[in-house]
């Protein structure tokens, strides 16, 4: 059977160089557990884009970027609808702390309910609310940004009943300049390695320098092609809980990073668990890239 064909959700070109504005980029993989929450601002502009809506305990990223950052997400992307990754669902239903657009993949919502843990499903209840709350949006910042998709029908047809809710996560793209970004969302191992049969998304994901590991860094999210692909990463960021035994550990291997410097140390992976909360900042010096990483 010939891989599903898939599809880009939203995609915002890059503007001409002389257009740009924006000349620093903060990426931030916060520490929530289990669960994801990315943010990308955009400086100077403080064009936001927040990614998931994982929260920690006694830690929600929403209230970090409006009461210690003085910003607000002009977008969010939910990457699927898995209680996880819409765990802060209800600070964004907070007036204080909504999202000023929101984007997702529709669902039958009831089903999704149905699968989620009986002590989680009103998390879907809520997210209703704030799809009934915030527009939908597109992203409209001054990077290019790819959401790869495939639908949940598809999804379900392709891999399978238990598994299409992740399946059909957003696997997104994100390139500012000569900074590459990849994020995956929850998908598994075999819908990354459909996208990675086609043509259009190598093209997309060609050169990726930071790659925020799939489905929390586990084997079941493993792109054992991506290497021979699209090429190796400079680091793999991984948003894991304590004690998780399922990180796979070739996330860790120079066969599947070149490796940057953090604290001093030469690391391959850099995970929430280990290091808490991170931030890479990127911008230009005398004209060349460059970056750091650390820890909040």
């Amino acid at each position: 059977m010939p891989a599903p064909f898939p599809r880009f959700l939203s995609r915002s070109k890059s503007k001409p160089i002389e257009a740009i504005s924006v000349n620093q980029l903060e990426l931030i993989v916060y520490d929530v557990g289990h669960g994801l929450s990315v943010v990308l601002i955009e400086r100077p502009n403080n064009y936001v884009t927040l990614i998931d809506l994982g929260a920690g305990s006694g830690f929600t990223p929403l209230k970090d970027l409006s009461l210690k950052r003085h910003l607000k997400p002009d977008v969010l992307y939910i990457t699927h609808p898995h209680a996880d990754h819409i765990t802060d669902v209800e600070t964004a239903l907070d007036g204080r702390f909504t999202p000023l657009g929101i984007n997702y993949q529709n669902y039958d919502w009831a089903d999704v309910k149905r699968r989620e843990k009986p002590e989680l499903a009103y998390k879907i209840d809520s997210f209703a609310e704030l799809r009934n709350k915030v527009p939908y949006r597109d992203y409209n910042g001054e990077a290019e940004f790819v959401a790869w998709r495939f639908e949940p029908s598809d999804a379900k047809k392709r891999f399978g009943d238990n598994s299409y809710v992740n399946n059909s996560s957003y696997f997104m793209i994100y390139t500012w300049q000569d900074f590459k970004i990849a994020i995956g969302g929850d998908m598994e191992s075999v819908a990354i390695e459909s996208l990675l049969a086609h043509s259009k998304f190598q093209s997309t994901a060609n050169g990726t320098d930071i790659l925020i590991a799939s489905h929390h860094g586990h084997k079941s999210g493993f792109a054992s092609s991506w290497v021979e692909k699209v090429g190796k990463p400079y680091v793999n960021l991984i948003s894991v809980q304590e004690r998780d035994p399922h990180v796979d550990s070739r996330y860790s291997s120079p066969a599947f990073a070149r490796s940057v410097n953090f604290g001093g140390e030469q690391r391959y992976a850099i995970t929430t668990r280990a290091d808490g909360s991170i931030l890479v900042t990127m911008s230009y010096v005398a004209g060349k890239p460059t970056w750091a990483f650390k820890s909040l």
